[in-house]
């Protein structure tokens, strides 16, 4: 696994959400190379994996782009350039089923 998705796997960990799993988007679409999905159990939660996040990322010498995340939304979005970070609330995650989506034949961690 790329060392940029590891630091940015143990950020997550840090907030300790759940069931991360790291695809590789490489030969699926041309704006990313890697999304990692994850579960929170709270708003608070998710809101603390994202603050992680932006405060440590450029220790890795990378950006955050964008991101998408405030306390009334179930679905944060982290966009690292090469990475794109999915944090779900509760169920959200099921809702959207970005893992069916995403294949499980490109799960790399």
């Amino acid at each position: 696994m790329n060392e940029f998705v590891n630091a940015v796997v143990k950020m997550l960990e840090k907030a300790v959400v759940h069931d991360i799993i790291v695809y590789d988007m490489k030969n699926i679409t041309p704006f990313y190379d890697y999304a990692i999905i994850c579960s929170a159990n709270s708003a608070r939660q998710a809101s603390a994996a994202i603050n992680y996040i932006r405060k440590d990322i450029t220790e890795v010498a990378l950006d955050v782009r964008g991101y998408h995340s405030n306390s009334d939304t179930k679905w944060h979005l982290v966009d690292l350039g090469m990475i794109v970070v999915h944090v779900f609330v509760g169920d959200e995650r099921e809702v959207y089923n970005l893992d069916g989506m995403y294949s499980v034949q490109n799960i790399i961690a």
